[in-house]
């Protein structure tokens, strides 16, 4: 496993570390990630990346507060189902070959028949 460019390790003259995740007092954010072959990332190597601290501007806006509505909606049904109704989505997930639990197997054909 390999270290690729690890960017501004520092902040403020203070070492951070290698591996830093999270934020500073919202003026910087910090993610370690795994290089996955795409945009110039070589497979399995770990880089750091810094940036300025940001709020969405899409965060409360009308179309995700309707899809926070629908999965709300979605687990209220799934909560509403029976244990053997639940155990029917995990055994089609199963036998789909699905890389997914029931839950999501629901929850994804709630939200495609309600979009």
């Amino acid at each position: 496993m390999g270290v690729g460019t690890i960017n501004n390790r520092t902040y403020g003259g203070i070492i951070l570390g290698v591996a830093i995740r999270g934020q500073i007092a919202k003026t910087r954010i910090f993610r370690f990630r795994r290089g996955n072959g795409y945009y110039n990332a070589n497979v399995g190597t770990f880089y750091q990346d810094q940036y300025a601290y940001f709020v969405p501007t899409s965060i409360t806006d009308a179309a995700g507060d309707a899809s926070r509505a629908a999965c709300a909606a979605g687990v209220a049904a799934w909560q509403a189902l029976s244990d053997a109704q639940k155990q029917v989505y995990n055994d089609s997930a199963s036998m789909q070959g699905l890389r997914m639990s029931g839950y999501n197997l629901f929850m994804r054909n709630y939200i495609k028949a309600n979009a």
